[in-house]
């Protein structure tokens, strides 16, 4: 006998999950924000972003919304006609005649990601596939001037490395301009097209070659802890602008010379790397440098162009980034992140306002977001620790429940615009009630060198210690309730989340896990095979399993062996095509502790892998998080969504 149920009553009980009310004493009878629902987070069509104009400053695309479903939007600007393109991408490119735009995309979260070319000359023309190679990874490497052609980089051939293909959108001719010999890990092409040089590993040597006829020739050579790469070449020299940090221990913008190594140093910030540069194609010189020691630093080389940039900050911390140019270099798009959104404007000609574009998906809701601060702490070992500590607005900053939102990574760091590894997360926990910390742990990227370089054997070591003094600080500050405190993270944050949980268990009274490890000699026996040439980074900061005395330390370090010592409920969630931390680290984790008896929430993500690209996902991860840390932190939830209803639509 089928029991029919009749739909009403259905969704009347879907709809009876309404919001919870927060239960922590710090929250209750205190003026919180309105509760922002969870799908303005994770599904708002007013969100766009990826704003390019072609470099003949006539056409603008744009990453939007059709109906429900992601896609790109094309529009002419002298008339006002758009089109969309229905797909989900990751990057949009124009080619240098303006003719085509170039789509990266990733259909399916498993990081096989492929190039797609539309022709903008054609008004029916659909977006082709110019790298069709099942199980492998393209990506554009860079347009070419004046040309519909692109360089692509593909592992087509060899799984473990990428070669470098030229290829014409108009006919899908792919030609192979370098075939990897096994150990290059980056090709270096100027402006029009001509490979220039190569960076190769061999060992713990690194060094930069340069065509030599047939052959290569070996110019410059760099230690195993140092870092470059190129910006741009200079025209007609064999020198480059580059950001590296040879013989130093930050990053800074250098002029180098390709053959002697030397470098002169243009421009450095004394406190952090620097993180992006902007290139003029006109003059072939920087126009700005940008880096994150606390709030955003814009350093602007140009005076005309900081003339027309800097008002956009409002006289307030914003970083402020040109995202795209047209070859005049007049017209141009700019994006302004602050700690609570983006917005993007299309800058034309000097004597005209800036035009605002759109918004991120929060922008909107400035109003009812959080401020997001720099903090500042020492480590118990003396190091200096930086991060942010974001606390809901309305309330007294008392003995508040908090979560500890760690970056993954882990050669990351979170920062103090509205991006990074943890996006809109620390913004939904602090509309929930809580005070939400960011640190960025010793090995964290951005800090210098010797900053990165104590990270080495660290893993559930000195890293995990500085998020345990994190949380020591925040309490000793009186922010934070030390009997309501959760650890949250994906990736190497979801691994924190798990030793937090598991090695020290008394500090936190709940966990959440994304798509992190949990046993560390597995996921290197496991990588994906692209990481060949990264591997000697892994077994140099984390260990190398093949060597029985190092795998017996990171067995030690793996949360799986020590599920006995867990007290508090977990929370795990994985996108199942995850290519980087496996499903089974997941599966093997969640069925130790239920073997172990222990409290534990398993969701897994169809469609998606090492991170959520589909909003039905996220909208998911979302609703479980909120519901368990109300559970066990004494916050908020909104309950039921209703976008939970169509869902399975999408």
């Amino acid at each position: 006998m089928t029991l029919r149920i009749p739909i009403a009553i259905v969704l009347a009980g879907l709809l009876g999950g309404c919001a919870v009310a927060p239960t922590h004493p710090a929250l209750q009878d205190q003026v919180l924000p309105p509760l922002i629902p969870v799908r303005e987070f994770v599904a708002n069509v007013e969100g766009t972003g990826v704003y390019r104009v072609s470099p003949d400053g006539a056409s603008l695309a744009w990453k939007g919304i059709s109906g429900l479903k992601p896609a790109v939007w094309v529009k002419a600007l002298a008339s006002g006609a758009t089109r969309s393109i229905p797909l989900r991408v990751q990057s949009i490119v124009w080619s240098g005649d303006s003719r085509f735009l170039f789509l990266m995309v990733d259909p399916t979260g498993d990081e096989d990601t492929h190039v797609f070319a539309v022709d903008m000359a054609r008004a029916d023309a659909q977006p082709v596939d110019l790298t069709p190679f099942k199980g492998t990874r393209s990506r554009i490497q860079r347009r070419i001037e004046n040309s519909s052609e692109v360089l692509v980089f593909s592992n087509a051939r060899d799984k473990k490395v990428f070669d470098l293909y030229r290829i014409d959108p108009a006919t899908g001719t792919r030609a192979l301009v370098a075939q990897n010999p096994g150990n290059v890990t980056s090709w270096s092409v100027d402006r029009d097209g001509r490979l220039r040089a190569r960076s190769v590993q061999d060992g713990d040597e690194r060094y930069l070659q340069v065509p030599d006829g047939d052959t290569w020739r070996t110019t410059l050579r760099w230690q195993k802890e140092e870092s470059w790469w190129i910006a741009d070449f200079v025209p007609g020299t064999n020198t480059a602008w580059a950001v590296s940090n040879r013989g130093r221990d930050k990053e800074a913008l250098v002029r180098i010379d390709l053959e002697s190594g030397a470098e002169e140093v243009v421009y450095q910030d004394a406190e952090v790397d620097i993180e992006q540069v902007l290139m003029s194609r006109r003059s072939n010189a920087p126009l700005a440098a940008y880096s994150m020691p606390g709030h955003p630093r814009n350093r602007f080389f140009d005076a005309a162009l900081a003339a027309r940039l800097e008002p956009l900050a409002g006289g307030e911390p914003a970083a402020v980034h040109v995202t795209s140019m047209a070859d005049d270099e007049q017209t141009m798009t700019v994006s302004v992140g602050t700690d609570r959104g983006w917005k993007y404007y299309l800058l034309g000609s000097p004597s005209t306002a800036p035009v605002l574009l759109g918004e991120s998906s929060t922008s909107g809701l400035a109003s009812s977001l959080a401020p997001t601060r720099p903090v500042a702490y020492a480590a118990r070992d003396g190091l200096q620790i930086h991060g942010y500590l974001t606390l809901p607005p309305g309330v007294q900053a008392r003995a508040l429940p908090m979560v500890l939102l760690v970056h993954g990574g882990p050669w990351a760091r979170d920062v103090w615009t509205y991006q990074g590894t943890n996006r809109s997360v620390q913004q939904f926990f602090a509309n929930r009630g809580y005070a939400v910390l960011q640190v960025n742990y010793r090995g964290s990227s951005g800090y210098g060198r010797a900053f990165m370089e104590k990270a080495v054997g660290e893993f559930a070591g000195r890293m995990h210690d500085d998020l345990i003094d994190g949380v020591r600080w925040a309490v000793a500050q009186g922010v934070a309730d030390p009997a309501r405190v959760a650890i949250y993270g994906a990736s190497y944050g979801g691994y924190s989340a798990l030793v937090g949980a598991t090695m020290t268990p008394e500090t936190f009274a709940c966990a959440v896990d994304v798509v992190g490890m949990s046993d560390l000699s597995r996921l290197v026996e496991n990588a994906p095979a692209y990481w060949a040439l990264g591997m000697p980074w892994w077994k140099r900061y984390v260990g190398d399993p093949a060597d029985p005395a190092q795998r017996k330390v990171m067995d030690a370090k793996s949360p799986i062996n020590h599920v006995a010592k867990v007290r508090a409920p977990v929370l795990v969630m994985h996108g199942v095509n995850d290519p980087r931390v496996k499903f089974d680290q997941s599966e093997r984790m969640v069925a130790a502790l239920r073997a172990a008896g222990k409290q534990v929430e398993f969701v897994s993500f169809q469609g998606d892998g090492h991170g959520n690209q589909k909003w039905t996902n996220n909208l998911a991860m979302y609703r479980h998080t909120e519901d368990f840390f109300a559970k066990c932190l004494g916050g908020r939830s909104s309950g039921f969504d209703y976008y939970q209803l169509g869902a399975w639509a999408f």
